[in-house]
């Protein structure tokens, strides 16, 4: 899996991260085995090739609020095993009101990237994409759009990685387990690993 955004990239999502939610990430990591150089790195690997692109003309509000991705199930050619596995089995569990709202959250974000609206439901939230799988047991997540607040992904990020560690007892398999398992999981706590030397080459 190659890396989605280069060296000098990372370098600036680093900036940015640290320079606006420093305090914070150091906090949630505090008495764990995790970095703050580590949570940057997710955010390089899962998002950041998108919005590091915006950093100089939109808010940083208008980032996090922006972090909807992942058309899994729905986009052509691809195939999810969670639920929900596309917009018409979330909208038969959950409904038309909730559906559309999330498509219409997609939507705003395809808008951003020059894509016609679509009508899918996406299924990753936040800067640390917060899988919609979740919204079984925190719907509210979802329903009040609360990956709007840095603070609260971090609080998802953190709750997750904290979980896998507890499993796995090792930093790189708890990195790898976030994204799941396989091939693609490896490389991606590989590319996570290789984010985390370059965000530490940023101060902050």
């Amino acid at each position: 899996m190659p890396l989605p955004i280069t060296r000098d990239q990372a370098h600036k999502v680093a900036e940015w991260m640290k320079g606006n939610f420093g305090a914070p990430i150091k906090a949630a990591v505090s008495g764990t085995p995790f970095s703050p150089d580590i949570v940057c790195a997710i955010a390089c690997q899962e998002t950041a090739f998108v919005w590091v692109h915006f950093i100089d003309s939109l808010s940083v509000d208008e980032i996090i609020a922006r972090c909807v991705f992942d058309a899994s199930g729905d986009f052509p050619g691809t195939h999810r095993s969670a639920f929900p596995r596309d917009t018409a089995a979330f909208r038969a569990r959950y409904g038309d009101e909730f559906t559309e709202m999330l498509i219409d959250e997609a939507n705003k974000t395809r808008a951003l990237r020059g894509y016609k609206p679509a009508q899918w439901v996406y299924k990753g939230y936040g800067i640390y994409q917060y899988d919609l799988q979740n919204v079984s047991r925190n719907e509210a997540f979802f329903r009040e759009k609360q990956w709007y607040s840095h603070d609260r992904c971090l609080e998802m990020l953190m709750a997750e990685l904290n979980e896998k560690y507890a499993a796995q007892r090792d930093l790189w398999k708890a990195i790898k387990a976030y994204n799941g398992s396989g091939a693609s999981a490896t490389a991606y706590a590989n590319n996570v690993i290789q984010f985390a030397h370059y965000c530490a080459e940023v101060d902050g």
